[in-house]
């Protein structure tokens, strides 16, 4: 029998090294409701209380790598899971009583902008414990929020990006934010910056265009009259091709054509090159690139060096720690009301561990290639 020093024990080494045991096998969409088979659990009696995770299923890879998280840590520590997939609103509220009725003692809530808030009520009402990853939740009575980093992580992000710049040796420059509304980013950016490198500035470019392709020449456009833009963070997950490729086309004009007139062509939504300290800023165009989001596309942009590195969403992470709270409440210890967990930032020498994770949890739910 193992003991629960043990368990916590071997969680924290899972954690530590995410993991080298084979997932339960499961098919993400298959069924309503995904159960790990109790026979998985190496557990104490203590530990046969029924965990459940109440959630949308809506095929992004948020919820994928939230119901990972879910099922991985539960399985480690013994216990038996199950899913209860659900739109939000009403089916949600039915899902939670369908839990309750099939003797959950623990439930996790996906909330996202408080969709859910009345399902997580009716869990805390019927007395089982709760808690919640990922987003903030104000209802009352629930167990604990585990809350992911949606601001401080900023700063060690903009600090990585003018780190890279000072490596290119480039004494000026200007960093772009990038997105479809970077206002409060961009501010925090600018902050950060201007402490600990006042030597960059700040600015930000929103898309406008609605089609992919105009969105590459606008934001194409106005690299090639900006260039003495050096570093770019993409805030948004699907829009670092977009940037690459952006780019390129770029530094392919630039290339071919030179540089453009001081004034852009009428109806073209970009700026007169800024003045600079150094004008041999704008004899190239050289930007390197941090994005936002693990996926498939941001996966091989990487390894292909088009991106530097990837600012990675932590949803695995919080449901791990949300499903470790659920043990402790089992086990009758106290947990904290509210926990925040990092955004991790992965370069080149960390970036396996995610991926790792990431292909894990795409070999239990029958995931193909994106981009294969």
């Amino acid at each position: 029998m193992i003991k629960r020093v043990s368990v916590l024990f071997l969680i924290a080494i899972m954690l530590a090294a995410f993991g080298c045991a084979k997932p339960s096998s499961e098919q993400g969409n298959d069924n309503k409701e995904t159960p790990i088979p109790q026979e998985n659990a190496n557990a104490s009696d203590s530990r046969q209380a029924l965990l459940g995770f109440i959630i949308d299923d809506d095929g992004s890879m948020a919820a994928y790598m939230a119901m990972y998280g879910f099922l991985r840590t539960a399985e480690t520590l013994g216990y038996p899971a199950k899913l209860f997939r659900a739109k939000p609103g009403a089916p949600a509220q039915s899902a939670v009583q369908n839990a309750i009725d099939e003797g959950c003692t623990g439930l996790m809530v996906f909330n996202p902008g408080g969709v859910n808030d009345k399902a997580v009520k009716l869990a805390v009402d019927s007395g089982v414990n709760v808690v919640i990853p990922y987003h903030e939740c104000a209802i009352p009575g629930i167990n604990s929020n585990v809350v992911a980093d949606t601001g401080e992580y900023i700063e060690e992000l903009s600090r990585g990006l003018a780190t890279r710049l000072t490596e290119r040796s480039l004494k000026s420059g200007r960093i772009l934010v990038y997105g479809r509304d970077t206002a409060a980013t961009c501010e925090q950016f600018a902050r950060s910056i201007g402490e600990y490198y006042p030597q960059y500035t700040v600015d930000s470019f929103n898309r406008v265009a609605v089609d992919e392709e105009g969105a590459i020449e606008e934001l194409a456009q106005y690299i090639l009259y900006n260039r003495d833009i050096k570093g770019m963070y993409v805030a948004d997950s699907d829009l670092a091709s977009i940037a690459v490729t952006a780019r390129k086309r770029a530094q392919n004009v630039f290339s071919s054509k030179g540089a453009p007139t001081p004034t852009p062509v009428q109806g073209t939504p970009v700026a007169a090159p800024a003045l600079t300290p150094n004008p041999n800023l704008l004899t190239s165009i050289t930007v390197t690139i941090f994005a936002s989001g693990l996926s498939d596309e941001n996966y091989k942009l990487f390894n292909d060096s088009d991106i530097y590195a990837l600012c990675i969403e932590p949803y695995y992470e919080a449901a791990t720690q949300a499903t470790m709270y659920l043990d402790k409440l089992t086990g009758g210890d106290e947990i904290p009301e509210r926990a925040r967990i990092n955004r991790p930032i992965a370069y080149a020498d960390t970036i396996d561990k995610y991926t790792a994770i990431f292909d894990r949890m795409k070999e239990m739910f029958g995931i193909l290639e994106q981009n294969g």
